[in-house]
């Protein structure tokens, strides 16, 4: 194995292990000294890959869009025909295993610091533009093969994405996991609706 890969393994080892002492610890509260004891590395050897904790947090952020990604590479890999898997991706956008992806108190902390920090809001907005484009483009070829009606895709890519934000910052209000699914499916629904798509 070449040192650059060896370089992007630690470098991944640290990301999740920041993540994971995240979750426990808050993002505010988690620094480089918690993360190398968890690693138990010395604080010195994280450095040596990510200079400062707001360099460690540009990466939580790519790690975030990586693993959203892999919702849509599920539905690609599964099926064949696009009207498949866009039904397959609106299920799993609007399920828990979505929700379950990345922790919500850490991507909501890290979301917060947009209001201070612009690289930070280049790193979401690049999360929100990437999943969208996506979501549009899988639009656009089920639109061609006539298997929904969608004159707009990016529209409309914008409009499920208005709900799918809205629905789980909702559903962290709501205090059972049976009023959570309850919400889970009727956004869903709403959203085969907005594609003409009965389910």
């Amino acid at each position: 194995m070449g040192l650059s890969n060896i370089s992007e393994l630690r470098k991944r080892e640290i990301v999740e292990a920041f993540y994971q002492t995240a979750i426990k610890e808050g993002l505010e509260s988690t620094s480089i000294a918690k993360i190398a004891k968890t690693l138990e590395i010395q604080p010195s050897l994280i450095v040596h890959y990510f200079k400062s904790k707001d360099e460690l947090i540009t990466a939580l952020i790519d790690h975030c869009l990586e693993l959203y990604l892999k919702i849509f590479e599920k539905a690609y890999l599964s099926n064949e025909d696009p009207l498949e898997m866009l039904i397959s991706l609106i299920s799993s956008m609007f399920s828990k295993d979505w929700n379950d992806l990345f922790d919500d108190g850490v991507y909501y902390s890290a979301y917060a610091m947009v209001f201070r920090e612009p690289s930070f809001r280049e790193k979401f907005s690049k999360i929100h533009k990437e999943l969208r484009e996506k979501l549009s483009s899988l639009l656009k070829d089920c639109h061609d093969t006539k298997a929904i009606n969608c004159n707009n895709p990016n529209e409309t890519a914008n409009r499920i994405f208005f709900l799918l934000d809205g629905t789980y910052f909702f559903i962290n209000m709501l205090s059972t996991q049976k009023e959570q699914n309850e919400h889970l499916k009727q956004s869903k629904l709403l959203a085969f609706e907005m594609l003409g798509l009965k389910k």
